[in-house]
C-alpha cells in the first residue's frame, strides 16, 4: 500500500551532486589493510565456467551519467508504507506496533527491515520492487519451508536472493530464492556460509589451521567455479575475483599477513598475490553504507566498470592495474597514497576518460591534467558519482558541482550561521541536502539537477538517499520512505 504524501510539486532553483561542506558531517568506515602471500602456486582449472554475472564490459557505455531533466519538471513524491503481506505470519499491521527499522536498496530491489516494538527481538526482512509493491516476505518464506521467521538476506542480484534460515535448534541453512518463480534452493550442507555477490555465490567453510575460513564461488546453478581454498573472495569485476591469501607470521601483525590478487573464472592468476590493496574495478571500496547512508549503493556494479583499477604493492606504491594484471605507474604529479582509497570513489571512467582522486579531494585525469584544483571539506563521498561530483569552491565558502568535463553545474555558498552537507547524485540525478546549525540538522531538501527543489522537511533529522529515487528519512518510530517519481 503507496500513501501520497504530496501531489505535484513545482519547480524551485536549485542544484548539486556530491560534497560536505558544513560544520560537522559524516566519517566513512574504515579501510581494507593487506599482508603478504606466496604467489608461487598457481591453480588453473581445465574447464571454463558456463555462468558469469556479466558479459566483458563495453568500457564505452559502463559509467552512467544522470540525465538533467527538463526545465519545469513536477514530480509526484510518495511514501512507502507497509502493507499486510509485508507483516509475519501470526501478526496483524493494524496493531501500530510494526515498524521500518532500517532500508537499504541492494540491486534492482528496496530492502526493508521491519521490526516489533514488544518484547520481539528479530528483525523481518522484505523485499519491495521500486514501484513501491511488495515482492517477497523472507521471514513468511521461511515459516513456509520449516524454519523460524527471523530469516536473513544475504545479497541480492536480478531475480535471485540468498536467505539464511534458523532451524529451531539454531542451526543455520541456506537457500538460493527466486523473487520471480518462487523457487527455492538449499547450498549442499558442506559449505559453512554462503552469500551472493553479483551474479556469484560466494561459500565459505571453516579451515583447517588458525585463519579461520576459507572461500571459494559457486555459479547459480550451484557449480563450482572457484575452489574454496582462498583466504578472502570477492567480485571485483564481471570478469574477475579479487581474492586474500595469508602467510603464517606474526598473527597481530594484518599489514603483513595479508596479500591481494586477481583471478579470472577459471581460477586462473591474473594479478599476483602481491598487493597491500586493491580496489574493484568500480574504483570505490566497498562497505562503507552502514549508519553512514547507503551512498555507496548508489554505484551500479555492471554500468561503472572502468578498464583500470588501482592497487597498493609492497613497498606502499600506488599503481593502476588493468583487467590483464598489467600495472602501470601513476603520474607522478596526482600524488596518490593509500589514504586516498579509503573513501569515495578513486577511480572513474567517463567518455572513454579515466579520472583519478588523490587524497586532498583533487581530480586528475590519468596524464595528470587538473579537473578541479580545490580540494573537499570532507572527503567521505568524493569523486564521481553517476556522472557528477561536488569540490569546494575557489572561495572555499561553499560547493560547486561539476560534471565530467569539470564544468561548473551549481555553486551552493554556506550560510552565515550555518553549514551544509550535500550528497551524491542517483541514478535518477537527485541528491539530498542537510543544513545544520551548530551541528544540529534544521532542514533537509530533495533537489534535482536542474535547480528544483522536489521536497523540503524541517525534521531534525537528515534525508538519505538510496538509489534509483528512494530516500528515507529517521523519526520516532523508525524510517520512513519515500520514492521521488518525475511526471
Amino acid at each position: 500500500m503507496k500513501k501520497i504524501i504530496s501531489g505535484v510539486l513545482s519547480a524551485v532553483m536549485l542544484t548539486s551532486v556530491l560534497c560536505a561542506c558544513n560544520d560537522g558531517g559524516n566519517q566513512s568506515n574504515a579501510s581494507q589493510s593487506g599482508g603478504n602471500a606466496d604467489s608461487s602456486q598457481q591453480t588453473v582449472t581445465t574447464e571454463v565456467a558456463t555462468t558469469q554475472p556479466a558479459t566483458e564490459p563495453n568500457y564505452e557505455n559502463t559509467n552512467y551519467v544522470a540525465p538533467i531533466p527538463p526545465k519545469n519538471q513536477t514530480y509526484k513524491f510518495e511514501e512507502i508504507s507497509l502493507d499486510d503481506a509485508a507483516i509475519p505470519n501470526g501478526f496483524s499491521i493494524d496493531d501500530s506496533k510494526f515498524q521500518i527499522y532500517n532500508a537499504t536498496v541492494q540491486g534492482d530491489y528496496l530492502v526493508l527491515k521491519i521490526k516489533y516494538n514488544s518484547s520481539d527481538s528479530f528483525f523481518y526482512n522484505v523485499i519491495y520492487d521500486f514501484d513501491g509493491n511488495m515482492v517477497a516476505n523472507i521471514s513468511n518464506i521461511a515459516i513456509d519451508e520449516g524454519y523460524k521467521k527471523s530469516a536473513l538476506i544475504w545479497g541480492l542480484y536480478g531475480d535471485y536472493t540468498m536467505i539464511e534460515m534458523t532451524t529451531s535448534d539454531y542451526q543455520e541453512k541456506d537457500a538460493l530464492y527466486n523473487l520471480k518463480t518462487k523457487e527455492i534452493k538449499y547450498i549442499d550442507s558442506q559449505y559453512d556460509m554462503a552469500w551472493l555477490d553479483n551474479g556469484v555465490i560466494i561459500v565459505g567453510k571453516h579451515g583447517d589451521d588458525e585463519y579461520g575460513y576459507k572461500y571459494g564461488a559457486l555459479d547459480l546453478d550451484f557449480n563450482e567455479i572457484i575452489p574454496v581454498e582462498y583466504d578472502g573472495l570477492s567480485l571485483a569485476s564481471p570478469e574477475l575475483f579479487m581474492v586474500t591469501k595469508r602467510i603464517k607470521g606474526n598473527a597481530t601483525d594484518y599489514d603483513k599477513e595479508e596479500r591481494y590478487g586477481l583471478i579470472d573464472f577459471n581460477n586462473k592468476i591474473v594479478a599476483d598475490f602481491k598487493y597491500k590493496k586493491i580496489l574493484p574495478f568500480t574504483g570505490l571500496e566497498e562497505g562503507k553504507s552502514g549508519n553512514y547512508g547507503n551512498f555507496d549503493a548508489l554505484i551500479s556494479f555492471e554500468k561503472n566498470i572502468n578498464k583500470y583499477t588501482i592497487a597498493v604493492d609492497e613497498n606502499d606504491k600506488v599503481v593502476l592495474i588493468d583487467k590483464n594484471g598489467k600495472t602501470s605507474d601513476v603520474n607522478a604529479d596526482i600524488d596518490i597514497t593509500d589514504n586516498a582509497l579509503d573513501y569515495g570513489r578513486a577511480l572513474s571512467l567517463y567518455q572513454d576518460k579515466t579520472y583519478i582522486k588523490n587524497e586532498n579531494g583533487i581530480i586528475y585525469d590519468l596524464d595528470g591534467n587538473v579537473i578541479t584544483e580545490n580540494a573537499f571539506s570532507y572527503s567521505f563521498n568524493s569523486g564521481f558519482h553517476n556522472g557528477y561530483c561536488f569540490v569546494s569552491n575557489s572561495n572555499a565558502d561553499g560547493c560547486n558541482l561539476i560534471d565530467v568535463n569539470g564544468n561548473v553545474v551549481y555553486t551552493k555558498i554556506k550560510e552565515e550561521n550555518g553549514g551544509f552537507i550535500l550528497y551524491p547524485v542517483d541514478q535518477k540525478g537527485l541528491f539530498t541536502i542537510a543544513y545544520y546549525l551548530n551541528n544540529d540538522v534544521v532542514k533537509s531538501e530533495i533537489v534535482d539537477l536542474n535547480e528544483t527543489v522536489i521536497y523540503s522537511s524541517d525534521s531534525d533529522y537528515e534525508i538519505e538517499a538510496l538509489g534509483n529515487g528512494i530516500f528515507r528519512q529517521h523519526n520516532k518510530k523508525g524510517y520512513a520512505l519515500y520514492k521521488v517519481i518525475a511526471e
